[in-house]
């Protein structure tokens, strides 16, 4: 059985319709990657999926529709990240890893060893870096046992040992039969983790579909209004090409 299935999902905020016709299923060990410019609604269909903002369509969570959970209910299967929280309420960091469990437990040293943040556990959140507060934040993640994650641009603030850990991280999650939608900008590590594409627009228009069917360096440079090219097995942006013109 599907896990989540979306049907004619659509978002609207502001009366600017972000995204309309948005239908497809996953199940549980496959990472599914949105991409799209600036925007175009990915992290508002994070929130939609999250329960956090309206939409229209279908959303089936495991078998029942998602309007039907309650917000207890819902906070059980799906784990939402977003953007870093305040850290005027002075916590610690092992203080936020506590919010995140629900008794002292030796998963906290676990994660937080994972999530290379173990020497920082008595610091205050608000002395951390912005990449030391994303990789507590992602420890705070792998503490709940929700069975989806919607992670919005997780690697953000990450220098690279640390983006490839996260990544690493995701797909030994999957592995363990979790399910994952996460946005992304670094079409690399797309390539990297996604089983499945979301792809959004900015125009209200969606595609979806496994990776091997849609990421094409033509669906990606019409996506982005910008050159992306292979490079053997790769697909890359054409920085050296200033006269590239995007084919309509």
């Amino acid at each position: 059985m599907d896990l989540l299935k979306l049907s004619n999902v659509a978002v609207e905020r502001a009366d600017r319709k972000l995204l309309s016709d948005l239908s497809c299923s996953f199940k549980s060990g496959e990472v599914v990657v949105v991409l799209g410019p600036n925007g175009a609604g990915k992290s508002s269909l994070l929130l939609a999926l999250a329960g956090l903002i309206p939409f229209s369509g279908e959303v089936i969570l495991s078998g029942r529709d998602l309007n039907g959970y309650s917000r207890h209910e819902l906070s059980r299967e799906v784990a939402w990240q977003g953007e870093l929280p305040p850290t005027e309420f002075g916590l610690t960091v092992k203080q936020r890893l506590n919010l995140a469990i629900e008794d002292e437990s030796e998963a906290i040293e676990h994660v937080a060893k994972s999530m290379d943040i173990q020497t920082l556990l008595q610091r205050p959140l608000g002395e951390l870096s912005s990449g030391e507060r994303q990789r507590t934040e992602l420890a705070a993640l792998m503490l709940r046992d929700a069975p989806i994650w919607l992670l919005d641009e997780p690697t953000a603030h990450l220098d690279l040992k640390h983006q490839i850990q996260c990544i690493q991280m995701m797909k030994k999650q999957c592995e363990n039969g979790r399910a994952i939608i996460t946005v992304l900008h670094d079409i690399q590590q797309a390539m990297a983790v996604a089983d499945h594409l979301i792809l959004i627009d900015g125009k209200g228009g969606t595609e979806s579909g496994e990776v091997k069917q849609i990421f094409t360096s033509e669906r990606l440079s019409r996506l982005y209004d910008a050159p992306v090219v292979a490079q053997g097995a790769v697909l890359v942006p054409n920085y050296g090409d200033s006269k590239y013109e995007i084919t309509r």
